[in-house]
This record gives C-alpha cells, sequence and structure tokens, in this order.
C-alpha cells in the first residue's frame, strides 16, 4: 500500500510537470499573452486620450485604468484568459489521447494535473502581460508616481507607503488569479459541453448571467455592501470594500477560492462522466 501510494505521488508530480511544460512553451501562451497587452493598451489608451493624460496618471494608475476601464471591449480578458491550455482537454479528447493518458497516470491525477496545469497557465499569462506592459510604460518614460487622492481607496494607495514595487506585485497576483479562476471555470463547462466555442466564451458569459442575477437579487434584498463583495465586476476591478487591506485580501481569497471550487468540480464531473 505505501509502495503504491509513492508511486501514485510520482506519477503526480511527473505528470503536472508535463502539463505545466506543454501549457507555458507553446505558441497559444505567448498569443494570451499578445492579446491580453492589446486589451491593456486600448484600455489604458481610450481612458488617458493622450501621452501626457498617461504620464500625469503615473504607471500605478495607468495599470488601474488599463485593468478596469473597460468600455467598449468589455472584460474579454476573461476570455482571453481560456487560450494557454483550456482547450486542450477536447483535444485531448477528441484525439484519444486523454483515454491513454488516464490508463498510464490514472483518472485522478489527470483530471488534478490538468486543472492546476490550466489554472497556473492562466495565472502567469496575466502576470507576463502586466509586466510586459509595466516594461513598455518605463520604456516610454511614463512616470512610476501615484496621486494619493485618486487612488485613497484602490490597491494603488500601496504605492504611497511601500513603493511601486509592491503595488505591482499585488496587481500581478490579483490579475493572475482572475485570469487563472476564468480558464478553471472554461474547463468545467467544457466537461458538461464538449465545444469549444463554448468554452471560450463561457467565463465571458457566466460574468454577464452573474452580474444579472445578482442586479435581480439586489433589488429585492437592499444590502449594498454584502452585493458589492460578491460582485464578480467588483472582484475583477479589485473593489469590493473601501479599506484597501481587507479589500485585496477579500478579492484574493474570494478569487483562490472559487478557483478551487471549479478546479475540484472539474475533477469530480470528469470522473463521474468517465466511470459511467
Amino acid at each position: 500500500m505505501l509502495i503504491h501510494t509513492e508511486l501514485d505521488r510520482s506519477s503526480f508530480w511527473r505528470v503536472l510537470w508535463v502539463e505545466l511544460c506543454r501549457a507555458i512553451l507553446s505558441p497559444r501562451f505567448m498569443l494570451g499573452v499578445s492579446l491580453m497587452l492589446v486589451w491593456l493598451g486600448f484600455n489604458a489608451a481610450e481612458t488617458t486620450g493622450s501621452y501626457s493624460g498617461a504620464s500625469f496618471a503615473g504607471v500605478p494608475v495607468l495599470i488601474r485604468l488599463a485593468t478596469t476601464g473597460r468600455f467598449s471591449t468589455g472584460p474579454v480578458l476573461l476570455s482571453i484568459a481560456t487560450i494557454p491550455y483550456a482547450f486542450s482537454f477536447l483535444t485531448e479528447r477528441e484525439g484519444g489521447f486523454q483515454q491513454q493518458a488516464i490508463i498510464r497516470v490514472g483518472l485522478h491525477n489527470y483530471g488534478t494535473c490538468k486543472a492546476i496545469a490550466t489554472f497556473l497557465s492562466a495565472f502567469f499569462m496575466g502576470a507576463a502581460a502586466l509586466i510586459v506592459f509595466i516594461t513598455i510604460a518605463s520604456v516610454l518614460g511614463i512616470p512610476h508616481i501615484v496621486r494619493y487622492d485618486e487612488v485613497k481607496y484602490t490597491y494603488a494607495v500601496l504605492v504611497a507607503t511601500m513603493g511601486p514595487m509592491m503595488y505591482y506585485l499585488v496587481e500581478l497576483i490579483h490579475i493572475g488569479l482572475v485570469c487563472g479562476q476564468a480558464a478553471v471555470f472554461s474547463l468545467l463547462i467544457m466537461v458538461w459541453i464538449s465545444n469549444s466555442y463554448v468554452g471560450f466564451l463561457a467565463p465571458l458569459l457566466g460574468y454577464y448571467l452573474y452580474e444579472c442575477v445578482l442586479s435581480l437579487l439586489s433589488r429585492e434584498i437592499y444590502n449594498p455592501f454584502l452585493w458589492r463583495l460578491i460582485s464578480a465586476d467588483a472582484l475583477l476591478s479589485g473593489s469590493t470594500a473601501d479599506n484597501p487591506l481587507f479589500n485585496y485580501l477579500w478579492t484574493v481569497s474570494l478569487l483562490s477560492f472559487g478557483a478551487l471550487c471549479y478546479g475540484i468540480c472539474f475533477t469530480m464531473s470528469l470522473e463521474k462522466e468517465l466511470a459511467t
């Protein structure tokens, strides 16, 4: 029994390593980074209007505007997050590789590693795109400054006391979790509906449907604080509460919990489907 457990663990880490390499060292990963960078740049240009406006705002505020200024594009970041690795599940299922992999490594190992690799590839995609965005802004001469009155209820307030690098770090984690959760949600939907178009649009449609449901519920139960805490838009923009520290900890915790729940549901659904 001990030997069997050790073999299972060894197989798990080996499979996870292979999945991560396939996810990150691929053209799809670079495509996701490129599309997200375009999305960030478009939002930043739309909200600032000019180079002088971007210079006046500073890089930290420019990041906030780029990640929350979705007037024309909408939160398409949620769909872009599915590009790096979520669709590998359907490719392997349709090509017959899934059955062979499950025989070799086990159904539980396969499902768990697929969910983790999908999450991490989307997380790193979001983080990488934001790093490139910061680098380009720096090269263009946009200063790393922030005006406290403009951001006193946002994560950017950390810049005033800890420096811009701390703000960039918390934003990298936040945007990475947003991307990771969206990708794993897409993975879960594709277990039930084996269609790549559905998988691509699922996070975006789920976002709008969830916001519509909350809007209807908020009309029946008046509790602005509660609805803001669990609002998809507030989680995406990092504005669930006025207190910056609580806002960040709550946002990160809820996004992490959501990704974990989707991953567990994906694995359980896959095991149930293939066991019948």
